[in-house]
């Protein structure tokens, strides 16, 4: 028997959503880019020099802890804080779009987009979940873009910044 988004969505709550995110990237999109040479990849991509799978895990890190803060603060208060949780799916699926658009510029698969598909999945069935309950808003929708980019650039800006002051190869900005 098949169940439909809507049937899985109502036995997961809007917390499952927001930690099945997390859950994703951590232990399969992680996993996916790692398998796929995802930092070989970056570095011939991007030109970052000695892009090793160290460096790698060690920005991923940054990510983990920027948003497993972001979803500790959101549990102290899940209606008020709504678009901080909000932003951590919608974080996961900027990741998607991301590898799916360079995939799609580039011809070639990005490491990381197959894992990238389930954040789209949890994404529609939050957009479902918060329709059907009256929670989206124009301006939680906007504060929950602003969390989502916080978590994105955040952590880049810090690993970036890290990297220059302990001598880490990456290249100038």
């Amino acid at each position: 028997m098949k169940k439909t988004f809507e049937e899985i969505d109502i036995q997961l709550s809007l917390f499952h959503l927001i930690l099945l995110t997390m859950f994703v990237y951590i232990v399969l999109h992680l996993l996916d880019e790692q398998i796929l040479g995802f930092p070989d990849w970056a570095e011939a991509r991007w030109k970052i020099p000695n892009y090793v799978t160290f460096m790698w895990l060690q920005h991923n890190g940054y990510f983990v802890a920027f948003v497993g803060a972001g979803f500790m603060l959101y549990r102290r208060s899940p209606q008020v804080l709504l678009p901080i949780g909000l932003g951590i799916v919608i974080w996961g699926l900027m990741t998607f779009l991301g590898h799916l658009v360079y995939s799609i510029i580039r011809l070639e698969y990005s490491p990381g987009l197959f894992s990238g598909l389930f954040f789209m999945a949890i994404a529609i069935l939050v957009y479902q979940r918060l329709r059907r309950s009256g929670e989206l808003s124009p301006g939680t929708i906007l504060l929950a873009i602003l969390a989502a980019l916080l978590y994105w650039i955040v952590p880049i800006c810090l690993f970036i910044g890290i990297d220059r002051l302990f001598g880490l190869s990456l290249p100038a900005v």
